[in-house]
């Protein structure tokens, strides 16, 4: 009986130490993505993918195919390119902005690296249902084909397992990324306008409302703003989709995936 007790208070540490570590890994990438915005953003992109005056941040060399010290020193020290230093706001600080970049470049660190995800669904299967009942081609882009309010998916399953693109439809916005928040904006001449909320500084706001147009509003002509805490992902696949739906789209953006990176690695 003793030694059922001792397995069962060891099973039951294990479990919650494993809880407290993915809670506390979700709200690192929260509180990174707050200290991305105030601190990176304006150089980097509120999506991480560059402009001119930095690079991209979701390109494999700049952050995928670095360890989280090397990110760490990076933002720490700076950079002989110009980047500067940010020792100031903390390593606290300086660790959630580096988790938040893995949730962005979508990799584990080259010591963490997984083999390839394995496709268990009906790839075609779920083509039809990303362009058709799941109505994902709505928003987001795939090869081409589809919407531009959303992330492009042409490459999203090639550096994700399954069970997190499973979780990214499930249950999304954890964390959610900046540039991908829902605003509502009242203007101080009366006009309201909802979209997603592209980038935002202290002197201006840029939204993108569903027909694609851009809308860059100056602060002071700003009345209030809404902040939804959301993204424009539906939150109800899990009850609208079975589970074997789920997997099959899961699977065709792995596959596609992978066929796109063939593709760019052997073209005609």
């Amino acid at each position: 009986m003793l030694r059922l007790a001792e397995m069962l208070f060891t099973s039951a540490a294990i479990f919650l130490s494993g809880h407290a570590t993915a809670q506390a890994e979700r709200n690192d990438a929260g509180l990174g993505a707050q200290r991305f915005m105030e601190y990176c953003a304006s150089c980097h992109g509120a999506d991480g993918r560059g402009g001119d005056k930095a690079p991209s941040l979701v390109d494999p060399a700049n952050t995928a195919n670095r360890s989280d010290a090397e990110l760490f020193r990076i933002v720490h020290d700076g950079t002989r390119r110009g980047m500067p230093p940010f020792a100031q706001i903390g390593d606290a600080n300086i660790e959630a902005v580096v988790q938040f970049l893995r949730q962005v470049a979508g990799k584990a660190s080259p010591a963490e690296a997984k083999e390839e995800p394995a496709v268990t669904g009906d790839v075609d299967a779920g083509r039809a249902l990303y362009f058709g009942k799941a109505q994902c081609s709505n928003c987001h882009l795939m090869r081409g084909k589809g919407g531009f309010i959303a992330r492009n998916l042409t490459n999203y399953g090639r550096t994700r397992s399954a069970e997190t693109i499973m979780q990214a439809i499930a249950n999304p916005d954890n964390p959610l990324l900046p540039s991908s928040q829902i605003v509502t904006v009242k203007t101080v001449a009366g006009a309201t306008i909802t979209g997603v909320l592209r980038n935002e500084d202290a002197f201006s706001l840029q939204l993108q409302t569903e027909d694609g147009r851009f809308h860059l509003l100056q602060r002071n002509d700003v009345k209030d703003v809404q902040y939804s805490g959301r993204s424009s992902m539906p939150r109800d696949f899990s009850s609208k989709l079975s589970s074997k739906e789920l997997n099959d789209i899961v699977s065709f953006l792995i596959a596609e995936s992978r066929s796109s990176h063939a593709s760019d690695a052997n073209p005609q």
